[in-house]
This record gives C-alpha cells, structure tokens and sequence, in this order.
C-alpha cells in the first residue's frame, strides 16, 4: 500500500465504511419488518405464537447457511 496516496485509500476506507453500514441498516431494517410480522399477528393461542417464532428461527438460520456456504 506503499504506493496510495493517503488522502485517497482514507477516502476509500469512508466509502466502503458507509456502503457496509448501509447494508448493515438495511439487513437489521427487513429483520425488524420480519419480527414486527409475528408480534403484530393476533396469535389465538401460545402453540401458534410458537410456531410463528419457530418459523422466524427457521428463516434465520436458513440465511445464515446460504452465507456460510457461499464464503461470505
């Protein structure tokens, strides 16, 4: 990195910064929408307050497989 001018790897660095919190916002943004979902259904019992939750895990872990088997 020898060969950067400082003032352009900073600028960089502040893109990718934003660009990685962006993501970061909108990742927690569409989780939050998701979870809002099954807190906002009128649940008739606690077996189906379950289930909606599991369903919710489920999805969730099925995201984080598909990133960690894509390397990322």
């Amino acid at each position: 990195m020898d060969g950067l001018d400082p003032k352009v790897l900073a600028k960089l660095k502040e893109k990718v910064q934003k660009e990685l919190a962006q993501r970061e916002r909108e990742t927690i943004e569409y989780w939050l929408n998701e979870l809002l979902k099954v807190y906002q259904k009128n649940h008739q019992s606690l077996s189906e307050f379950k289930a909606d939750i599991r369903q919710f895990i489920d999805k969730m872990r099925n995201r984080l497989e598909i990133l960690k088997t894509k390397g990322y």
